[in-house]
């Protein structure tokens, strides 16, 4: 499962963390704006696959498809992907919604898992730590921001989260889900003054914060932090 889950951290990396606002607007008015972010991908995948990159993926008859194929292939499929979400919007045959980012990103995560060769000497699920806690770092900060604000821009029709507000969330986020990373259990008592001082901070309007926001940011960074516990610590 090492291949897979660097491929998640590469996609995930890519296509939250390292889009900037300045990508995702040239990516909806031209195609070079999908190429520069699917060479990004390419690049980021490329790094964190390295120690994989020349070995062997799969092998098909007597053809040998090594990590270098197989990561321009995925990088291929990402850009068919992602230029045909972007002609549907632009065409406006499916508005830019929740359920268009929760398919696109399935899509992704499809072509990840079919495309990752896996060991059937060892068919845990779980690849190797670090790249596993990365993994959840990054679904708990940047990942789950554009979620929530999608669903924010779906139900309350919310405009994308100032940088403040933006920040913010992501701070509190990282600092819920990393109590469960600690050894023992002293820290569940920390974790609860912690959520109380959001709550607080939310009571008090020091920063405007939707409940939809306050509580969703909760529930995703304690489950991702539940999570991340199993896998670092069994």
């Amino acid at each position: 499962m090492e291949i897979f889950w660097r491929l998640v951290l590469s996609h995930l990396l890519s296509d939250f963390t390292l889009q900037t606002n300045w990508i995702n607007q040239i990516k909806r008015s031209s195609v070079k704006g999908v190429i520069i972010h699917v060479f990004i991908h390419l690049i980021v995948t490329s790094l964190i696959l390295m120690p994989y990159i020349e070995s062997t993926w799969f092998r098909i008859g007597g053809l040998k498809l090594n990590g270098y194929f197989m990561i321009f292939l995925i990088c291929l499929i990402h850009f068919s992907i992602d230029q045909l979400r972007v002609y549907i919007i632009n065409k406006r045959i499916y508005n830019d919604n929740t359920i268009s980012f929760l398919l696109d990103q399935f899509l992704h995560f499809y072509f990840i898992y079919i495309f990752s060769p896996f060991n059937d000497i060892n068919p845990s699920f779980r690849g190797e730590k670090i790249i596993m806690v990365l993994t959840f770092l990054v679904l708990v900060s940047h990942t789950t921001t554009i979620f929530i604000y999608y669903l924010e821009k779906d139900l309350k029709g919310l405009p994308f989260p100032g940088f403040d507000q933006k920040y913010l969330m992501i701070f509190e986020r990282i600092v819920i889900w990393a109590f469960f990373i600690m050894s023992g259990w002293w820290w569940i008592l920390f974790l609860v003054l912690w959520i109380f001082q959001l709550y607080y901070i939310k009571s008090k309007k020091i920063l405007d914060i939707s409940d939809l926001n306050f509580y969703l940011s909760i529930i995703i960074a304690v489950v991702f932090g539940l999570i991340t516990r199993y896998c670092y610590y069994l």
